[in-house]
C-alpha cells in the first residue's frame, strides 16, 4: 500500500515540475497545491514514539491546498492518510491485557491558516528559504485493529492540529517543503485501552485524548490568476508603482517612492529606522535622520560610511578616529597613544625638548645633544651624564667621570682597616674596632658614588677550607656593620679569600699576623 502512495507522490511531483510556469504563490498567483509523504508517530495511553524515539513508525501521504489572503496569511485545507500503531508490554497486567498494541488506518481533513515568515517584515517575500506556522481544525476517521483483545474499532471525531514547515523555492512556481504537524484527536479509544469488566473499548486511564504527528516531505506548486492582468490587458495603476489599484493599499504614492514599494504598493522602510528607502542613504542599515538613515555606531558624530574607526569614538578632524592623549596625532599613527607627544616623533614625547625623543633619550629630563643619546655633560669633565658615575662632580675617564681618590685617602682607609679585629676563631667584631670602622663610614659618605669591596683574609694555620669560610663570615660582619651605619648595601660586596692572598711570610709570627686582615678596595 505504501509503495503505491510513494509511487503516486513521485509521478505527481514529476508532473508538477514539468508543468511549472509563472510565479510563486502571491497576490497575483494566489493558489497553491502540495503533495507529500512521510511518517506518522503515535502519542497516547500506551506511550510515545514521537520524533522517531521508538518503533514501529508508519508511513503516510497527504495533500494541501492554500489560498493567498495577505502577505502574512494563507487559508489552507490539509488532508493526509496512513497508518498509526504502537506496541507495549504492561508488566503488571495479565493476558491478554499484558501485550497491548494496535494498528490503525487514519485519515484527517482539516481547514485552517498558515502564517508566513516571508511576509516582507520578518523575511523578504521572495526569500528562497522561509518558514511557516500552520494550524487548523477538522474531522478525523480511524479504522483500528486492537491486538490484545482482537477488537476492531471504526469511528469519527473532531481534530485540531498545529505545526511548522520549512519551504525552499526551487523555481518561480515549484518549492520543496518539509513539515511536522501535531494532530490532537477528540477520541481516546482507538488505541484499545479498555478498562471495563467486559473489556469493551472504553477509555479509563488518561484524561488526555490520543494524538499523532505527521512528518512529511512535499512538493508545492503555485498557480491561479488572482485578478492579475491578462495578456494584452493592463490593470489601472494610478501611481505607477507596479501594483494595480485593485491591490494597492497606498494608491497615491509619491513619484520618488514608486520604485521602493512592497507587495501592496506602500513605500518600504527595509531597515525599520523610520526613514523610507527612497530617502534612506543606507536602506538596509538603521540610522538617524541627521545622517539620512546611515548609522553612527560609536556615536562620535561621524557616520559609519565616512568613519575610518566606526567602532571607536573619535573626532571629525581625524575622520572619526580617536586621539586619546590629545597631542594632535591620532591613535592609529601614534606610537605612544597614551602619552602626549609631538608629530615629529609619531606622537611620542621629548620631555626635555632636546630633539631626542624620550624612548631613545638616556637623560629624558635633561637636555643634551643627539650624539650623547640626549645627555648633557653637567660637570664639564668631558664625560656625558649617561656614562658619568659622578655627573655633578668633575672627574676622569678612568674613574667613569668621578674624581680621583687621593693617595692620602687610600692610606687612611688602609690604616683604618688595620684596626679591625675579631674574637679568636670568630666573626664577632671586637669593640675596639668600632672607631676605625666609623672612620671608614666617614670616608665612604664622602665618596658617595664609589663602591667598596670588603675582602677577608687569614694566615695558613689550620684547615684551608675552614679558614676561607671564616674569612667570608668576617667580611660579611663588616658589611653588616657598615650598612647599619647608613652605607647603602648595594655599594658593598663581601668576599672571603682565606689564606689565598698572603701579603707576608706565613712562616713567621709577624708575617702571619699581617696576613690576618680585612682589606677595603674603593672603585667606581
Amino acid at each position: 500500500m505504501i509503495k503505491n502512495y510513494l509511487k503516486g507522490l513521485f509521478l505527481s511531483g514529476v508532473a508538477l515540475l514539468s508543468a511549472a510556469q509563472g510565479t510563486a504563490q502571491t497576490v497575483y498567483k494566489p493558489m497553491g497545491i502540495e503533495i507529500n509523504a512521510g511518517w506518522r508517530e503515535y502519542l497516547g495511553d500506551l506511550g510515545s514514539s514521537l520524533f522517531f524515539s521508538r518503533k514501529p513508525i508508519y508511513n503516510g501521504v497527504g495533500a494541501q491546498f492554500g489560498y493567498y489572503i495577505s502577505p502574512s496569511f494563507d487559508a489552507i485545507v490539509r488532508t493526509s492518510a496512513g497508518d498509526v500503531g504502537f506496541y507495549n508490554t504492561i508488566q503488571w497486567e495479565n493476558d491478554p491485557w499484558k501485550y497491548a498494541g494496535f494498528k490503525a488506518s487514519t485519515f484527517e481533513l482539516v481547514g485552517g491558516a498558515r502564517f508566513k515568515l516571508n511576509n516582507g517584515r520578518i523575511l523578504q517575500e521572495d526569500a528562497k528559504l522561509s518558514a511557516n506556522i500552520i494550524g487548523g481544525w477538522g474531522i478525523f476517521y480511524v479504522d483500528s485493529r486492537i491486538n490484545n483483545i482482537s477488537k476492531h474499532f471504526i469511528g469519527y471525531s473532531g481534530l485540531v492540529n498545529g505545526g511548522i514547515s520549512v519551504n525552499y523555492q526551487l523555481t518561480d512556481a515549484v518549492s520543496f517543503r518539509v513539515s511536522s504537524v501535531f494532530n490532537y484527536t477528540h477520541n481516546d479509544i482507538w488505541d484499545g485501552q479498555a478498562r471495563t469488566p467486559n473489556h469493551s473499548i472504553v477509555h479509563g486511564r488518561s484524561k488526555l485524548f490520543d494524538a499523532y504527528m505527521y512528518h512529511s516531505f512535499g512538493i508545492a506548486y503555485s498557480f491561479g490568476n488572482g485578478g492579475a492582468p491578462q495578456p494584452g490587458k493592463k490593470m489601472k495603476d494610478n501611481d505607477e508603482d507596479g501594483v494595480p489599484n485593485k491591490y494597492d493599499k497606498c494608491p497615491e504614492t509619491e513619484e520618488k517612492y514608486r520604485n521602493n514599494v512592497d507587495s501592496v504598493g506602500c513605500p518600504m522602510d527595509s531597515d525599520g529606522d523610520g526613514i523610507l528607502d527612497a530617502d534612506d542613504a543606507c536602506p538596509n542599515l538603521p540610522g538617524p535622520a541627521e545622517y539620512k538613515g546611515c548609522p553612527d555606531s560609536d556615536g562620535d558624530g561621524v557616520e559609519d560610511k565616512l568613519d575610518q574607526c566606526p567602532t571607536v569614538m573619535g573626532s571629525a578632524s581625524f575622520n572619526g578616529c580617536p586621539d586619546s592623549d590629545g597631542d594632535g596625532v591620532e591613535d592609529r599613527t601614534d606610537d605612544c597613544p597614551s602619552m602626549a607627544g609631538v608629530a615629529a616623533f609619531n606622537g611620542c614625547p621629548d620631555t626635555d625638548g632636546d630633539g631626542v625623543e624620550d624612548r631613545k633619550d638616556k637623560c629624558p629630563l635633561k637636555a643634551g645633544p643627539a650624539s650623547s643619546e640626549g645627555c648633557p655633560d653637567s660637570d664639564g669633565d668631558g664625560i656625558f651624564d649617561n656614562t658619568d658615575r659622578c655627573p655633578d662632580k668633575a672627574g676622569i675617564a678612568a674613574n667613569k667621570g668621578c674624581p680621583e681618590i687621593k693617595q692620602e685617602v687610600r692610606q687612611r682607609i688602609a690604616l683604618a682597616a688595620k684596626g679591625i679585629n675579631f674574637e679568636t676563631a670568630s666573626d664577632v667584631i671586637l669593640a675596639e674596632s668600632f672607631d676605625d670602622l666609623n672612620r671608614l663610614v666617614s670616608i665612604l659618605s664622602e665618596y658617595k658614588e664609589a663602591v667598596v669591596s670588603i675582602e677577608g683574609h687569614t694566615d695558613n694555620v689550620g684547615d684551608p677550607a675552614k679558614n676561607k669560610e671564616l674569612s667570608q663570615r668576617r667580611a660579611d660582619s663588616v658589611k653588616r656593620y657598615l650598612t647599619s651605619q647608613g652605607i647603602a648595601a648595594e655599594r658593598l660586596t663581601a668576599a672571603g679569600y682565606g689564606q689565598e692572598k698572603p701579603i707576608a711570610d706565613n712562616r713567621t709570627a709577624p708575617g702571619r699576623a699581617k696576613n690576618r686582615r680585612v682589606d677595603f678596595v674603593l672603585s667606581y
